[in-house]
């Protein structure tokens, strides 16, 4: 054999070689010469051993032709099915070229038996480089349009194919790119399957083409979604049915059908079954008929209706009709339709319901639900039946379960049940009230542990901060005379710290604890920087308004009126800012500046470094807390002793211990029995006193005050009056003379009381019982009402300074306007009483408090009148305030305006005298005045009408620049040249329906009738008929005119006495 070329593959050669081989071979054998020497050889074996390499040759050719060329083996056709293969499988994996060769010179040499052969392995390995050369080289030698094909077969074959010059176009094979090739499916996102509310993913017609169960596994589509085929993947079709008289076997166990006896057929039901047996056998040869097959009853059973069937007792018929009818019509679903069965039976034997009649078309409707279900509820086996109520009343009467199949049983477990359940339940409800009430015990102790533990830390905070408050009062003591006349700043908290229950029934408190801006009057002071804290806030219309009139006190000093001083710097307005957070709380002002720290801080900025002092109003533990913030002292006592004295029973210990004349009366009082016990004896021992009052000790302004005129409505009250004039004097002051009289005063009294007694305040109390109440619950005092037609009552204000001075500030004779019980302003100086003995009584009571450690600012009230009996005038004391009055404040502002003087001893109040610088030519270029006018003119003596309890509903209507310059219109203002006229006190801008309202005028009647006149302008320009609005103006003007006509009528009294007096000297 010749070698091929190392380019081209040698397999093709060395079979043409092979082939040739073998055919010369056979050639030789047959032409070779016999010897009688040599052994004549077997042709015939020969011959068959060379057809069967050769066919063994084709067979391995074509299957290494196939491997090369990855196309699938064909199995060959083997004539002799005893030939041995080489390869069990017909097709091996890699062919081995060493299998097949054969010597290369087959010439004078025989052809060597298998046997004698060496045996090699069938299928040697080859290298992988030689299976890429055949790999390529066959797909060469496949493609003719390569341009390596002809070179090929040349070199292979020996054979040159012609050129073929026409050759198809190239075709650019792009790349191969490893990735997947399949499209990523739509997903729903996790978000989506856990939030109902979002919106759900569109699906696609790539994604429903994928089916079904790809969708629901994607979440596409919710697992509990209702799928509707609208074309089912399956459709029913008849089915060959077994004939009945094959044997077969029905599972009756679960539904008792009975079967009759056997009937016998009749000919022509005989006739059809054999028919229908022919029928059968001629299927099972031609194959199956596109008709479903007919049964011998198909002729004679027909549907009825739709399709109902009737149930008795439990039991259904096998062989009724209309049960045959429906079996028949619905057989290719009777499996779930014998499930469905099964329940109505069980049903109606449970129940035992005789007959009833079940709907064919129903029942069918709800296979369905029961194959999803596998259950059916008592409402789905009525919608079964023919008539659901009837049923439904057998079914809901009383003990029916018990009359069917196992009544007795579930009687028993119904009876045990219950037993059971009912002690369960006393059990589980004995456990469940213990349980609540363990955790109401568990609550309970811990909110008595927690109030516990804060009562302690608010006790020792309280005690921590009074024991901080004396350790700063004796420092204060002790500087006392060097911090009053040196640079220091007064921190003014107007806080009106009155009982809780107090505070919760005053209207508009805010405003109350605002009405006291006269204390900005102390930097009339050139060492003192003011820091005032407002419960309101003040826009700049307000501060404009303030600073205007603060600045007035320069000309009134001066005597220029162009002079004005510019005090902002030692005046400072703070808001705490709790008081827009706390706006029903009625809380007082210290307890707001409490909770805002930011008002704190800013205070504690301005008063760095200098020395201040606090003072207070009504002292509440919470100025303490406050001036432990500060750490600053007060001016003032302590809070307890404050409320302490400053109730009504507390003053009446006051004024006993410093022997001043109190009105008859008794305080401390409790109780009911002892109410009515101490005013029987009161009212036994005064006969004289028609009327007496009923105080109680927190209340303030005459909101807790009642009255009764007990002796017009006493009927013993003549018999007892006699009864004095029989025993005399001496005799009826004995105490065993009261006793008849005690009697049946005390009968009477409780009834008096209770249709006559009226409280001052009526709309808080609007019945004696109401009263009564609270005034047993705070204790109280009764007094007499001064038993005269005329009555004044006064109010003193006096300051126990920390070194123990005691000085009177003012004084003053309250007017009234609603009721003669709450004071309504005053006029300053007073002058109704000698000044020095109201002096003396004032400074009495003074010392009294001093000894008690009370200091401070503080006033008191007192009633004056004449005796009817002594003809003498009579001065009682009768109610203690330690705190700083309005009176005091307005008076502060009528001096800072005038710049004068008040002798509290002398009862007067003094202004320096103006001196214009231009006075000569005044003189000249004037005319002469007369000597009325100039001793007018050079009148110092001035008196003040003050008031802060101004209220019109009208004045919210006008703003305050439009109410300044309608009094400016009428003439209501202030004259720096004379110093008299009228200054407002504006308390807030958003209600603006109250104000203070100060008159300055020479003389007392004369500034009465201005201050009348003031309101009858004021009244009449923001009103109008149809709406003149709640104001106390009119019964002020008339209480103001009472005053001028006692004013003129005393006028002309003391004219008279003084000419009398004249005449007498001038005789004498």
């Amino acid at each position: 054999m010749a070698q091929g070329s190392e380019s081209f593959d040698p397999i093709g050669t060395i079979l043409l070689q092979i082939h040739e081989d073998l055919h010369q071979l056979k050639e030789k054998l047959t032409r070779y010469p016999t010897d009688g020497k040599i052994q004549a050889l077997d042709i015939q074996n020969l011959e068959a051993a060379i057809r069967r390499t050769e066919k063994g040759l084709k067979i391995h050719i074509d299957k290494y032709l196939d491997i090369v060329n990855q196309n699938m083996t064909v199995t060959p056709v083997v004539d002799n099915f005893d030939t041995p293969l080489i390869s069990k499988g017909l097709v091996p994996n890699v062919l081995d070229q060493k299998s097949f060769t054969f010597p290369m010179e087959s010439d004078g040499k025989l052809w060597q038996p298998h046997s004698q052969r060496p045996r090699r392995s069938p299928f040697a390995p080859v290298p992988p480089k030689s299976k890429r050369k055949i790999g390529l080289n066959m797909k060469i030698m496949k493609n003719p349009e390569n341009i390596y094909h002809r070179a090929a077969v040349n070199a292979n074959y020996g054979v040159s194919l012609p050129r073929i010059n026409k050759r198809k176009v190239c075709v650019n094979i792009q790349k191969l790119v490893k990735g997947s090739t399949v499209p990523n499916l739509t997903v729903l996102p996790s978000a989506h399957r856990n939030d109902p509310h979002f919106t759900p993913v569109p699906v696609l017609q790539k994604d429903a083409n994928k089916g079904i169960l790809s969708l629901l596994q994607r979440g596409l589509i919710p697992p509990t979604a209702r799928i509707t085929w609208q074309n089912p993947p399956f459709k029913h079709k008849a089915v060959p049915l077994h004939s009945f008289e094959e044997s077969h076997k029905v599972t009756t166990k679960a539904l008792p059908l009975v079967t009759p006896g056997k009937i016998s057929p009749t000919p022509q039901e005989d006739a059809l079954l054999k028919k229908q047996k022919l029928k059968g056998r001629s299927r099972s040869i031609t194959g199956y008929s596109d008709k479903a097959p007919k049964t011998a009853t198909s002729k004679i059973l027909k549907p009825v209706g739709d399709y109902d069937f009737n149930i008795c007792n439990g039991i259904i018929s096998l062989t009724a009709p209309d049960f045959v009818a429906f079996k028949e019509h619905f057989r290719l679903a009777w499996g779930s339709i014998f499930s469905v069965l099964e329940h109505i039976v069980k049903f109606l034997q449970d129940y035992a319901i005789p007959e009833v009649k079940v709907k064919g078309k129903n029942l069918i409707s709800l296979l369905p639900e029961f194959e999803l279900k596998n259950k059916l509820t008592r409402y789905d086996i009525l919608s079964m039946f023919e008539n659901p109520l009837h049923i439904q009343m057998l079914v809901s009467r009383p003990g029916q379960r018990y009359k069917g199949q196992n009544g007795k049983v579930e009687a028993i477990k119904k009876i045990q049940a219950t037993w059971k359940c009912y002690k369960a339940r006393k059990h589980f409800v004995l456990f469940r009230r213990q349980k609540w009430a363990s955790g109401v015990i568990a609550i309970a102790w811990l909110l008595h542990c927690h109030k516990t533990r804060l009562r302690r830390i608010l006790k020792e905070s309280r005690q921590r901060h009074l024991e901080n408050f004396r350790i700063r009062a004796k420092h204060l003591e002790a500087n006392w005379n060097l911090i009053k006349t040196s640079r220091r700043t007064i921190i003014h908290i107007p806080s009106l710290g009155y009982h809780e229950t107090v505070r919760e029934y005053i209207a508009d408190f805010a405003t109350l604890q605002n009405m006291q801006l006269g204390r900005l009057c102390d930097i009339q002071d050139a060492n003192v920087t003011v820091i005032y804290v407002s419960s309101h806030h003040m826009n700049e219309e307000l501060k404009l308004y303030y600073q205007k009139l603060l600045s007035l006190h320069a000309a009134a000093k001066s005597g220029n009126v162009n002079d004005r001083s510019d005090l902002k710097n030692r005046l400072k307005i703070i808001i705490p800012e709790a008081v827009d957070f706390f706006t029903k709380h009625h809380m007082c002002l210290a307890t707001h500046l409490m909770y805002s720290p930011k008002a704190i801080k800013r205070i504690k900025n301005l008063i760095q470094g200098k020395e201040a002092y606090i003072v207070g109003g009504f002292l509440h533990r919470d100025d303490l807390a406050v001036a432990d913030m500060l750490g600053v002292p007060i001016l003032g006592s302590e809070p307890e002793l404050v409320q302490l004295y400053s109730s009504k029973s507390g003053s009446k210990r006051i004024f006993d211990k410093a022997n001043v004349p109190t009105p008859p009366g008794a305080y401390d009082i409790y109780s009911s029995e002892q109410m009515i016990e101490q005013l029987t004896q009161l009212v036994t021992d005064h006969l004289q006193i028609q009327r007496w009052l009923f105080k109680m000790d927190l209340e303030f302004g005459g909101n807790g005050t009642a009255f009764c005129d007990i002796s017009s409505h006493l009927s013993c009250y003549k018999w007892v009056v006699k009864e004095s004039k029989r025993y005399g004097y001496e005799g009826w002051n004995k105490k065993w003379a009261h006793e008849p009289a005690l009697l049946k005063i005390s009968e009477e009294l409780a009834g008096v009381l209770a249709q006559h007694a009226q409280p001052v305040n009526g709309k808080r109390f609007p019945t004696w019982s109401k009263f009564l109440h609270t005034f047993l619950s705070q204790g109280g005092t009764i007094e007499a009402f001064p038993p005269a037609d005329s009555i004044t009552n006064l109010t003193v204000d006096m300051l126990i300074e920390p070194n123990g001075d005691i000085t009177v500030l003012s004084m003053g004779d309250q007017f009234h306007a609603e009721s003669p019980f709450i004071a309504t302003g005053t006029t300053v100086p007073q002058t109704s009483v000698d000044p020095k003995v109201l002096t003396s009584l004032c400074l009495q009571i003074g010392r009294a408090c001093k000894k008690r450690n009370v200091l401070g600012y503080l006033s008191m009230d007192l009633v004056t009148f004449i005796d009817p009996i002594t003809l003498e005038q009579r001065l009682w004391a009768t109610d203690l305030n330690i705190t700083y009055s309005d009176q005091l404040a307005l008076t502060q502002l009528t001096l800072y305006l005038t710049n004068g003087t008040l002798d509290c001893n002398l009862g007067t109040f003094n202004v320096p005298h103006f001196i214009p610088t231009d006075t000569e030519t005044n003189l000249k270029s004037d005319p002469p005045l007369s000597t009325i006018e100039k001793q007018l003119s050079s009148s110092t003596s001035r008196y003040a009408v003050m008031t802060t309890q101004l209220r019109h509903s009208n004045l919210s209507l006008v703003f305050y620049y439009v109410f300044l310059q309608m009094c400016k219109v009428h003439g209501i203002g202030y004259d720096l040249e004379d110093r008299k006229g009228t200054v407002f006190v504006l308390y807030e801008h958003v209600k603006r329906n109250k104000m203070g309202m100060l008159t300055i005028g020479v003389d007392l009647q004369g500034s009465l009738m201005t201050f009348a006149r003031n309101l009858f302008i004021i009244h009449q320009e923001i009103s109008v008929p149809n709406m003149q609005g709640e104001t106390n103006f009119k019964t002020i003007i008339n209480d103001v005119e009472t005053i001028i006509g006692v004013t003129e009528e005393n006028k002309i009294r003391f004219e008279e006495l003084k000419s009398k007096d004249v005449k007498k000297t001038c005789r004498t």
